[in-house]
Order: structure tokens, then C-alpha cells, then sequence
């Protein structure tokens, strides 16, 4: 069975170079050999940490004041990968993969071409009845410890994943797995990210949807991030958001290619739930919108639920 390497990274704000934890579980042969963790010191541009991050994950500016910096933490992690023959695996990719981008570009870092895979990405297919495919879920069903936010045990969570994804579809390697279901290994190098749900959209024409009710008006302000899993997909917004106002979430899911719809519907992908509302959803209390997206989930519908922090993940 595959040899691969599972990170997971926190940051101190919505800055990628802003990295201050990160955690690696070595896998050989399906097996998960260690697992350990580092604090990182940001560089002193990105080092303030925001509120919603620090609640997120418990980490404040005097755990990493003497934190080594990244670059240093990089090299041990090359000492597992000397000729980059290992994939990387990660739960929500194009955060962890385009963190580690942002922060090689930024030390100056040469690197051998990554090839990583996405475990959330292939949770979906591989469990759809779920009704998200969040970490903490995929540990809850699947019988894995997590102490959640913890980056070395969100490694070895997302590793252990991958492993049980490789048994499930009887498949030797992450690559084959990621064969399986119209994917290729997503792969970062000199000329940048591409996810493997890239692969599936590459060649793709977008085009904006403006007869969607709170997408109407808001158009793209960059480039539209084709490799996202929000790409094509539509998605509603319910509860208040924490990290950022409602009009920046809906410009940021136009910008990953997504429609946003105004109330939960037979068409809805992805229902993104403010973090206070996701406490109660955990506890079993619903708004309408939640009552609605868990109906369809459990009559088959391909709707996701998911919190902000999920989001920000998927989406640049």
C-alpha cells in the first residue's frame, strides 16, 4: 500500500504565510509511522493573529514567539521526502497545498514538484450518504481519534483517512484511488497550484450565472479559481458569519465559481452555516435552512453542510 506524507496546517489570519502551526504524520506502506507537530513563527508582516483564527484553534502569538520559522520546519520535512517521490494528503488541499506555496515563495525555498491528494474531495464520493465531509465527521463515523484544530492530530486523522479510502476501493496507492473517480494527483510546482478537482474542470468555460438571486450583481473580482471544489456548484448561506461580512463570503464563492442561491433548494450543493449556528446544528437544534438541507441529505440529495471555517478552506 502507498507511502505518503499527510499535513495539516493553522494559520494566524486569513494570510497563507501566516502559518503558525503545522502538522505531518509519516505513512509507509498504509501504515502511520509517526506523527509529530511544529508552532511556526509567522514572518513579522503576517504575524497578527485574528480573533476567529485564535478561537478556531487556540493558538495566540506567545506560543510561536519562539517557534522556529518555516523554513527551518521545511527542511525536516524534506528530510522524509529527499527526492519528492512521496504525495502529500491533505483534508481540504487547496488550503493546505496553497499555504505551502505561499510560504516557499516567500523564503525563496527550490523545490522538486509536489503531487498531493485531497481527502475531503474523495470523501464525497466514496460516502456521499453523509451529510458533510468535514474532518471531525469523517473521525466521528469512521472511528478515528481526533483532537480537532490540533495540527499533528488533524495529520494523522486526514492519513488515516486516505488509508481507509485506499481498503474501501481495494486500491494500492492514492493515485489510483484518485483515478477512480475522474481525478488526477493534484500538483504544485514553479508554475503553481493545480488541485485535482483542476483536473476535472480544466478546459472549462465559465460562465456567470446572474439570474441567481443573491449572486445577481456580484461578479468576479479576479481570477476564477477553476480548481475549486465550489467551482459549478451552488451554494446558500445561513446564520452569521464570524470571519468576514455576508457580502465578502458571497463575492469570495463567486470568485471560486460558485452560484449563491438565497434559500435551500433541489439545485443547493453546499450549505454554509455560521459557526454559532453550527454549535446548535452539532447539538441537534435547526433553523429552516438546516431542517431543509438535512431532508434533502437524507433523501439522497448531494448537499453538503459545512461551517465557515470549512469555507475559508475551500475557497482563495
Amino acid at each position: 500500500m502507498d507511502s505518503f506524507i499527510a499535513i495539516d496546517y493553522e494559520t494566524a489570519n486569513i494570510n497563507h504565510e501566516s502559518a503558525c502551526a503545522l502538522g505531518v504524520s509519516i505513512v509507509e506502506n498504509g501504515v502511520v509511522l509517526e506523527s509529530f507537530e511544529s508552532f511556526i513563527k509567522p514572518p513579522e508582516e503576517f504575524s497578527e493573529f485574528d480573533p476567529f483564527n485564535t478561537m478556531i484553534h487556540g493558538i495566540t502569538s506567545k506560543d510561536v514567539k519562539k517557534a522556529p520559522s518555516f523554513d527551518y520546519v521545511w527542511s525536516k520535512i524534506e528530510n522524509f521526502n529527499k527526492k519528492y517521490n512521496m504525495p502529500f494528503a491533505c483534508h481540504y488541499s487547496g488550503f493546505d497545498i496553497r499555504v505551502t506555496e505561499a510560504l516557499l515563495d516567500y523564503y525563496k525555498l527550490d523545490f522538486e514538484e509536489i503531487k498531493f491528494y485531497d481527502t475531503c474531495t474523495i470523501a464525497r464520493k466514496v460516502w456521499p450518504e453523509l451529510s458533510n465531509h468535514k474532518l471531525n465527521t469523517l473521525a466521528t463515523v469512521l472511528n478515528i481519534e481526533l483532537e480537532h484544530h490540533k495540527a499533528s492530530s488533524d495529520a494523522e486523522a486526514c492519513a488515516l483517512v486516505a488509508i481507509k479510502q485506499m481498503k474501501k476501493l481495494e486500491k494500492d496507492t492514492l493515485s489510483e484511488v484518485a483515478e477512480a473517480y475522474g481525478y488526477k494527483l493534484g500538483t504544485l510546482n514553479s508554475k503553481g497550484v493545480k488541485t485535482m478537482s483542476d483536473y476535472k474542470n480544466y478546459g472549462s468555460s465559465y460562465k456567470f450565472d446572474s439570474d441567481a438571486v443573491s449572486s445577481k450583481n456580484v461578479q468576479p473580482n479576479q481570477e476564477v479559481n477553476f480548481g475549486s471544489d465550489l467551482f459549478g456548484t451552488e451554494i446558500v448561506f445561513t446564520g452569521e458569519l464570524i470571519s468576514m461580512k455576508r457580502k465578502d463570503a458571497i463575492q469570495r464563492a463567486v470568485n471560486n465559481g460558485a452560484v449563491v442561491g438565497s434559500s435551500v433548494t433541489k439545485r443547493t450543493n453546499f450549505l454554509i452555516v455560521g459557526i454559532s449556528d453550527f454549535i446548535d446544528f452539532d447539538s441537534g437544534k435547526l433553523t429552516n435552512k438546516l431542517k431543509k438541507a438535512k431532508d434533502l441529505s437524507d433523501k439522497g440529495q448531494d448537499i453538503s453542510i459545512i461551517d465557515e471555517k470549512d469555507f475559508l478552506r475551500m475557497t482563495v
